[in-house]
């Protein structure tokens, strides 16, 4: 009895050591783990950094300082007037004021022209209208059933007997020499 008892003590002292052991290799796994990821990020970073470096160089001719400092991204305006299109100094409504009332149209009117300056047609009026017809008409004719298209043939004089058929083409042999 009494070495089956030592060899239960030393039994017991085997398992203490070697769950210890599993503690630290698991902590150990989870430490690899955690450096493993910080390595993956310095890496990435690293990575990032030396593209970046590429892309200067690159556009090396183009940069100025002032965009790598990025000092000016921003426009300061002292006044939110110009943002919201806002109207600057007295207004006058309903008669209230005809002097001022004047004076407000005429700066319309004055900003009414710069903007008419400004745009220019692209496309004179006729050719606007030319094309529009023409468009109404595809558009009409994507819409128009069978019967309508037939009718559309008619009210342009052509009838259905008069217009000749193409015949369909038939698959001819090749002739053997």
């Amino acid at each position: 009895m009494f070495g089956l008892s030592r060899s239960l003590s030393t039994f017991s002292e085997m398992l203490l050591p070697n769950s210890c052991l599993l503690v630290r290799l698991t902590r150990q796994r989870r430490s690899q783990g955690i450096w493993t990821k910080f390595m993956k990020r310095s890496k990435e970073k690293a990575l990032q950094q030396k593209e970046a470096d590429d892309g200067f160089g690159f556009f090396s001719d183009v940069i100025t300082e002032e965009m790598k400092q990025g000092s000016n991204k921003f426009i300061i305006e002292p006044s939110f007037v110009p943002c919201e299109d806002l109207i600057v100094g007295r207004l006058s409504f309903q008669g209230m004021n005809p002097v001022i009332e004047r004076i407000m149209q005429e700066e319309e009117d004055a900003k009414r022209k710069k903007v008419v300056q400004k745009v220019e047609a692209d496309v004179s009026d006729n050719e606007m209208a030319h094309r529009y017809s023409t468009l109404v008409g595809t558009i009409g004719r994507k819409y128009n059933t069978k019967r309508g298209h037939t009718r559309e043939q008619i009210h342009k004089g052509e009838s259905r007997s008069s217009a000749p058929k193409q015949k369909k083409l038939k698959f001819l042999k090749p002739q053997v020499d």
